[in-house]
């Protein structure tokens, strides 16, 4: 089974809807397409972020995840700085039966503009002879 691996530069916006809880919703070319990535994520007090969501590749191409990182200061005072790791759970189309993770480094701005910056390697379909197990 062959990886595909990917690097992607999100740019959107994270809506607080409660107190350390967001709607963020982020868009990056991705060829001829963009990729969407929507996510609720939930920020906590000790700096610990957890999130779920999908990440959409066009058409009916898409994967699941879940995360867990962590949200710190940056040396900008209106920006902090986030990373975290995307635990691939599942997946669609193209890409169904995908595993993997998928890196995460972010700027949230206290406006909540949200870039992230994603680096995949993901595994799709059954292995192949030869495979390691």
């Amino acid at each position: 089974m062959q990886p595909i691996a990917f690097a992607l530069r999100f740019h959107g916006e994270a809506v607080e809807l409660d107190s350390g809880r967001f709607w963020a919703e982020t868009r990056a070319p991705a060829g001829i397409d963009e990729a969407l990535c929507r996510r609720d994520l939930e920020i906590k007090d000790d700096g610990s972020v957890v999130a779920a969501g999908v990440l959409s590749f066009g058409g009916d191409t898409a994967i699941t995840f879940r995360a867990r990182g962590v949200l710190g200061a940056s040396p900008d005072p209106n920006v902090r700085h986030g990373t975290a790791v995307l635990e691939i759970t599942g997946g669609w189309g193209r890409l169904a039966g995908a595993s993997g993770f998928v890196t995460s480094n972010f700027l949230l701005a206290d406006s909540g503009e949200l870039t992230d910056h994603h680096l995949g390697l993901l595994f799709v379909g059954p292995p192949t002879k030869g495979d390691p197990p």
